[in-house]
This record gives structure tokens, sequence and C-alpha cells, in this order.
């Protein structure tokens, strides 16, 4: 087991970071706001990235311990026609190259939608098409981990149980814990201590060593999410979650995808920073420092 940590950070470049690019980005994480995760956001159709910029990202992120991750495009579709696979096959590629390129951990995925299919159609071809990429992964000597990423609309392949058996039937793949989505798929069922306890219990046959998990206020509407909010609008409370984390000793990295992006980035490290507080008595405690605990 890895030493046990927590890591914090932005999903994309923080909104007060004047520079616009990843580079600019992960100077801001460390620099300004002294975070040490990131996760790289390739979220429009074809993005590219030289390998300078690549370089540096990777050797910044290696120097200053910050842990990255990459988002592959929004818009993938691995149970849809022939042609709409083969082209989010190309998008998840082309994004695990540059993930493997900055040395990221996980490049996370939208599996795809039922459209027309059943449940159990729709998982036989996310699956088979998922072992495929793996395929080619290996062939390329991609290391960075395909990650599938929980989806918040009921139409949507995506509930924390389908991901879980995706995970099982492709064991290169591991799951990404969007609470958010998970809180709007379940109409708001995310509220107590037990509820979170249900998600770590759930995913724990994975035997994984760290969890990727994303952190945002939902709007939603009969099991259906609309959009990201702050976290302090949603009525999703994070307390019973950090206090879960800090008390199973959980290795989590904590990626916020609020529309403040950095701002409740933050406002996770003072939550979880005030709780170290109340259990050691310390005036100054960091995040990063859980060795009193």
């Amino acid at each position: 087991m890895d030493k046990w940590r927590i890591r914090i950070g932005p999903a994309g470049i923080p909104l007060s970071c004047k520079g616009r690019t990843n580079k600019d980005g992960i100077v801001y994480v460390k620099k300004v706001l002294d975070l040490d995760a990131m996760e790289i956001q390739l979220i429009r159709s074809f993005e590219m990235m030289d390998d300078e910029e690549a370089e540096f990202i990777r050797n910044y992120a290696k120097e200053n311990d910050i842990e990255l991750h990459v988002h592959a495009p929004y818009y993938t579709n691995l149970a849809g026609d022939s042609e709409e696979v083969e082209l989010s096959k190309f998008k998840i590629l082309s994004s695990g190259r540059i993930a493997n390129k900055l040395d990221a951990k996980i490049l996370v995925i939208h599996p795809g939608f039922y459209g027309e299919k059943s449940e159990k159609e729709t998982m036989d071809l996310i699956v088979e098409n998922l072992k495929d990429i793996v395929s080619t992964f290996k062939k390329e000597g991609i290391k960075t981990k395909l990650g599938v990423e929980t989806m918040g609309k009921r139409k949507v392949f995506g509930s924390l149980d389908e991901i879980i058996e995706v995970c099982k039937k492709v064991k290169e793949v591991v799951p990404v814990i969007d609470l958010g989505h998970i809180h709007a798929r379940c109409n708001g069922c995310l509220k107590e201590r037990e509820d979170f306890e249900r998600i770590f219990e759930k995913v724990k046959p994975l035997k994984l060593k760290r969890y990727l998990v994303h952190v945002t206020g939902v709007l939603y509407e009969n099991g259906n999410e609309y959009y990201h909010i702050p976290i302090k609008k949603g009525d999703m409370p994070l307390e019973p979650l950090l206090n879960l984390i800090l008390d199973e000793k959980y290795n989590v990295t904590l990626i916020s995808e609020s529309p403040l992006l950095e701002h409740d980035a933050m406002y996770i490290k003072i939550m979880i920073e005030r709780l170290i507080q109340r259990r050691t008595g310390k005036d100054k405690v960091s995040y990063k420092d859980l060795s009193g605990l």
C-alpha cells in the first residue's frame, strides 16, 4: 500500500491563472495554490500538445510532486454505431498518447449511451471496445491507466454499479468516482456518512491503491444532472466524506470540477485541514502531512 496521502487539485487551468496554457496552469497550481494534483482537460474533440510542452509539464510535475491525470474529450460513445465507436477510440487513443507523454496516472473517459440498446448490450459493447483500446495501449507502450467515469444522467451508461462491473471485466481499467454525478443519478442520495461508506464498500473488491474522486456541487432533477454548481450551493455535504477519508485513511485524489474551479479546490483543502486541527489540537496543519493522525 502507498504511504497514506490525500491529494487535491483542479480539473483544468485555474480560472485566476492569467496564462491560459497547461504549462501556466501547473506552475500556478504549485506556486500560487500550493496544491499537489491537476487533471488536464483535453475535452474538445481533438487537442494536441507538442513535445516541448509535454516535457515541461511532465518534468515540472515530477520535480514538484504534482500528480497528473488527463480527461479525454467529453463526447465519446463506445456503444454507438461502428463509425461513432471508431471516432471515439481515435479520441481516446490520441488523448492516451498525450497522457503517456505527461506520465499521467489516469486518462478519464466517458463510456457511452444506451440509445436503443438494452443495459446488457450496452455493457457488452463497452467492455469489448475497452478491451480493444487497452490492447492498443499495451502495443504502443502507453502506461497511463484508462479510468471510466461515473455519469450523472440515467440515459447515459455509467452508474456506479455499471462502472464497477466494467472494471471487473476489463482488469486494466479503473473507476473514476464522480460524486456529483452519483449524487444526481441517485436523486440526491449522498447526504450522510453511511452514503459515502457504501460507495467505498462497493469499490473495495477492485483493490485500488488510490481513488480518483471528482467533487462538485450539482443541480439535478429526477435522477438527472443539469449542470455543475459551486460546492456550497449544492446539497451534497463534504464533511461526512472528508471525515470518512480521514478515519479510514483512504488514499484519495480529490479533483475539483466545480465552476469555482480552484476556489473550491482550496475550500476542500481548508475543510480537510480544519478536520485535522480538530483531531490533533494543532494550530498549524497541512493536508499534505497526515503523520499525526
